[in-house]
């Protein structure tokens, strides 16, 4: 990164750059004037609206910063990581739909969950007992809902063994809640269900 600065008090510029510049650098630099402070680690000269704009231009033409790499976060062999969201979709005489967050790996196979409740972008009334829910899937760690017909422990999460299923052709994880209830993997992003119920 390149900065410049004005200094109204010396009447000067001063060009402060986060690296050694590259030999063209220094050349255009001492060519147009411009001396090196070792002591504040800063190439000055007097103002002059040549020496601004060169200032300027440098610090424009800078290559921006690098974000630091994030360590790459662990997966098991089915791919999944930890803040991965599970969703199941089950019922008879209504639909209902609930949410399970990995919150520890286990081995390649296994992993532990606890039940969520992901944020709801949008509803949409389908009828007057039902309505297409928006929500929004993310790998953001949510706390766990406070009762769970799923999972009995939501402090330590529920041990879970994952196997595959096919959509799409593509290979996806998915783990048994019950016999009637099977929690498949979400992609990150906005997730769209139908729910619906009975007075």
């Amino acid at each position: 990164m390149i900065k410049y600065f004005i200094n109204e008090e010396k009447n000067g510029v001063e060009i402060k750059f986060d690296s050694k510049p590259n030999a063209g650098t220094l050349d255009t630099l001492k060519s147009n004037g411009f001396k090196w402070n070792p002591k504040k680690k800063i190439w000055y000269a007097k103002q002059t609206a040549e020496r601004i704009e060169l200032a300027k231009a440098l610090a424009e033409n800078a290559e921006p910063e690098t974000a630091p790499t994030q360590p790459e976060q662990k997966k098991n062999k089915f791919g999944v990581v930890v803040g991965d969201i599970f969703s199941s979709s089950w019922g008879y005489e209504q639909t209902n739909n609930n949410f399970f967050q990995v919150v520890q790996l286990v081995g390649e196979s296994s992993v532990r969950v606890v039940e969520v409740q992901p944020v709801t972008v949008k509803s949409e009334a389908v009828s007057s007992m039902a309505e297409d829910r928006t929500y929004k899937i993310s790998r953001d760690i949510l706390p766990p809902k406070q009762n769970s017909i799923f999972i009995k422990d939501q402090n330590k999460g529920d041990l879970k063994r994952l196997k595959s299923y096919q959509a799409d052709g593509v290979s996806k994880p998915q783990f048994t809640l019950r016999s009637y209830a099977d929690a498949y993997y979400c992609e990150p992003g906005n997730m769209t269900t139908y729910n619906s119920w009975y007075y």
